[in-house]
């Protein structure tokens, strides 16, 4: 995993994808190579009454989020758009585009101060590592 700030350069990570519970969750946990970026541990979920993907974000940093999620023809996307466990200091988007043939995931986070005007925020690049 690689993630790319504009004003950072490349920071080096690793994200791992496991299946719990007869494949109804799935846990990513995420590790950045550098003391000052927050680890994380997230859980997905389906919504069956919404009939839609949630995500669950935990982070070492003590914050907590949780964003609508939606997977379609190669396409992941994620949005925060509302206060929940942390207050909502700035909506976020997130965008990545699926090439299961490279074993990788191109992705971009957007976020927006007013709800309205988005702005790049970083993008982080998935590849499939076998261990």
């Amino acid at each position: 995993m690689e993630v790319i700030y504009p004003h950072l350069g490349t920071i080096s990570g690793r994200t791992v994808f496991e299946c719990m519970e007869k494949e109804q969750y799935i846990f990513q946990r995420i590790r950045i190579d550098q003391p000052d970026f927050p680890g994380s541990t997230i859980v997905y979920d389906y919504d069956v009454e919404a009939k839609t993907y949630l995500q669950h974000y935990f982070d070492s940093r003590g914050v907590t989020r949780f964003y609508q999620m939606s997977l379609e023809h190669h396409t992941w996307k994620l949005w925060r758009e509302a206060s929940d466990f942390s207050p909502l200091d700035f909506s976020q988007r997130f965008t990545g585009e699926i090439n299961a043939s490279q074993d990788v995931i191109q992705s971009a986070w957007k976020k927006a101060y007013d709800g309205m005007n988005w702005e790049h925020d970083f993008r982080v690049v998935y590849s499939k590592v076998v261990i």
